[in-house]
């Protein structure tokens, strides 16, 4: 005959396998798999980057995203959000200090030169060097569950960022925004350590109806009080009373005035630019 104790023993037994048995159950948890691995690809493999070119388009990054998730063990499947990002670091750092930059839905990622070169000196890349860099994308879907593309190779010149001075040179003349009834200049970009500012835009060239469409000047802080003319690139300009300088081809150049910090008379006979 089986005791009392033995008859409760066997039932609080059987009560916690019954208990254990639930928890497991309780236990399962759902997964999520991407049904697609994301790739990525880069416009260019070398970039330079300038402060007078700040505003314009260093790399552009061609990705694909997650296109959907396979779910188990889960009562109500969706698609999670993704948060995509590009992350860079020096080549063989293994992203252990990479900067990111917000990669955006894609399938495009277009980075402007200063967006770059502020991610890059974060990442502690030296000014004015060539460095072999690497980028991946990082797509995060769910906590603690990254996917990282492999890695691309970039090598990429920075450069340190320079306060532009509260006047400087600018361009007038019909070649570029027209001779001035106010203040229209093709306003320059000062370099800080070349000490020579920079334009780089469209340039009209000759023209059958206008002698003078070619024809532009330098002139600081938008007024005539201090301006260059002369005869043209690698020849010393003159201050003030020197000729229209011409272009000779419609086109988007480069021009770079050297010599210039010094806006005196003085300061200025060596002054003169390039076109490119």
């Amino acid at each position: 005959m089986q005791s009392w104790f033995t008859k409760t023993t066997v039932s609080a037994l059987a009560l916690s396998a019954l208990a254990l048995s639930s928890c497991k159950k309780e236990d399962v948890q759902a997964t999520l798999i991407p049904t697609s691995t994301p790739t990525l690809a880069a416009s260019t493999n070398t970039v330079v980057l300038t402060q007078a070119n700040a505003a314009q388009p260093a790399v552009t990054f061609t990705w694909t995203p997650i296109t959907g998730f396979n779910w188990t063990n889960a009562e109500h499947p969706y698609n999670p959000a993704v948060a995509y990002t590009l992350q860079f670091d020096k080549k063989g750092n293994n992203f252990a200090s990479a900067a990111s930059i917000d990669a955006g839905s894609g399938p495009n990622t277009v980075l402007n030169v200063a967006d770059l070169d502020a991610a890059l000196l974060a990442a502690g890349i030296v000014p004015g060097t060539a460095t072999a860099l690497e980028v991946r994308l990082r797509s995060v879907y769910a906590a603690n569950s990254p996917l990282y593309t492999a890695a691309l190779p970039l090598t990429a010149t920075t450069y340190a960022y320079c306060a532009q001075p509260a006047k400087a040179w600018g361009i007038v003349g019909p070649a570029g925004p027209g001779w001035p009834g106010g203040s229209i200049d093709f306003v320059m970009t000062y370099d800080c350590d070349a000490k020579t500012y920079t334009y780089t835009g469209l340039f009209n060239g000759p023209s059958a109806t206008a002698t003078d469409a070619n024809q532009f000047k330098f002139r600081f802080a938008k007024h005539w009080a201090t301006s260059l003319g002369g005869v043209g690139p690698d020849v010393p300009l003159v201050s003030d009373n020197g000729g229209n300088l011409k272009i000779n081809a419609t086109g988007t150049y480069t021009v770079t005035l050297y010599n210039a910090a010094d806006t005196t008379k003085a300061g200025l006979a060596k002054a003169y630019y390039t076109i490119k």
